[in-house]
């Protein structure tokens, strides 16, 4: 078995955020399930992160042929507010659109908005500047003079923070902190409210909260890109066996949670 692997040719799917991260786990049962559904490509789970997603990409420009992007809309608002110090979003196009995440504030010192400070010093983590959590924080941080924005790796390193008490507030996702709102959990963790459209799991919706309307337009879309440099037929042929992996049950129990 082994031996065949090794005779496909490889095919990685950068990963602009890390390791830990529990959307990483989607995207690993979606390389596995691609791997199992055909012998042509060996597909492997990659991770780069930084810089909102530009490591990733401007890793995946020197190799088009054999690297895919894996990010979500930051892809698009970091260059928009950073032009100099990232990635031209026109050298990439979709091969796959995935799924859509609000996102959640989390605390474990804070259980409601009525309990935060506006006269002490308050921080809130994010998966990094120039992201999608960073606009929300820069939204939810407009009520609060007082609030300092801690820019993290990823979403589930703000939520560390909290963890740690290194941070007071992170923006993340629900598959983020649901492990620490379980029965037993070894430090509890409270969701203030969510961005999109809809309430969900029992968490207000921050927009009902005082906060910015805008929050209702800031869930995150998650894609994988390919670079325009991508050979066409290559392109399709990829982009037809990602599409069947993802139609898959436990590619699409990976991103229940959120």
């Amino acid at each position: 078995i082994s031996s065949t692997i090794w005779a496909r040719e490889p095919i990685s799917l950068v990963y602009s955020w890390t390791a830990g991260d529990k959307a990483a786990n989607y995207y690993r049962a979606l390389v596995d399930e691609a791997n199992r559904s055909q012998t042509r490509y060996n597909f492997i789970f990659e991770t780069r992160p930084g810089a909102g997603g530009t490591v990733a990409a401007n890793h995946v420009l020197t190799a088009p042929n054999s690297l895919l992007w894996i990010n979500s809309s930051a892809g698009f608002i970091r260059p928009n507010l950073y032009p100099a110090d990232s990635h031209d979003m026109t050298r990439f196009r979709s091969i796959l659109p995935m799924c859509v995440s609000p996102f959640v504030i989390a605390s474990t010192k804070y259980r409601s908005w009525r309990e935060i400070p506006r006269d002490a010093a308050l921080t809130i983590g994010n998966s990094g500047v120039g992201t999608t959590t960073h606009l929300g924080s820069i939204q939810i941080a407009r009520n609060y003079p007082n609030m300092v924005i801690v820019p993290f790796k990823s979403t589930s390193e703000a939520l560390l923070g909290v963890l740690s008490g290194a941070v007071d507030l992170s923006v993340g996702f629900y598959g983020d902190s649901e492990e620490y709102r379980q029965p037993g959990s070894t430090r509890w963790v409270h969701w203030l409210g969510q961005t999109g459209r809809d309430a969900i799991k029992g968490s207000e919706l921050l927009a009902n909260q005082g906060f910015s309307r805008d929050l209702l337009d800031m869930s995150t879309p998650q894609q994988i890109f390919a670079a325009r440099a991508m050979n066409e037929e290559r392109f399709r042929d990829l982009r037809t066996i990602l599409q069947r992996a993802a139609r898959a049950p436990a590619v699409l129990s990976g991103q229940a949670a959120d």
